[in-house]
């Protein structure tokens, strides 16, 4: 599932820049398991999100700008049948939204 394998790259990127001893950028890369570009595009993504990693030529290390790090967590549980009555998520309950078409008129 490369969603797992997602999660499992931002917990190792955030313990390797939290101890300040991720190498180099294409040392980074390769520990990921990530090309060099990608890499980029990762730190890209969690400053779209205000979470900014730069690298540090002095230490030869990533570090965060201005916080400590990040939390990633995932958990797979069975739910009992009451929890599964009561879970939406993926499911669309309005079955007749408002369609706005091109030209901005609205169809209900």
């Amino acid at each position: 599932m490369e969603f797992i394998k997602q999660i499992e790259r931002l917990q190792l990127l955030n313990k390797l820049v939290r101890e300040k001893r991720t190498g180099s950028p294409g040392e980074l890369a390769s520990r990921l398991g990530v090309s060099r570009a990608k890499l980029y595009l990762i730190l890209e993504e969690l400053r779209d999100q205000d979470i900014c990693i730069r690298y540090n030529k002095r230490i030869n290390s990533f570090e965060y700008e201005a916080c400590e790090g990040i939390s990633v967590h995932l958990d797979f549980r069975v739910l009992n049948p009451s929890e599964e009555k009561t879970i939406n998520g993926g499911k669309f309950l309005n079955f007749f939204p408002a369609s706005i078409i091109l030209d901005g008129a609205n169809l209900s």
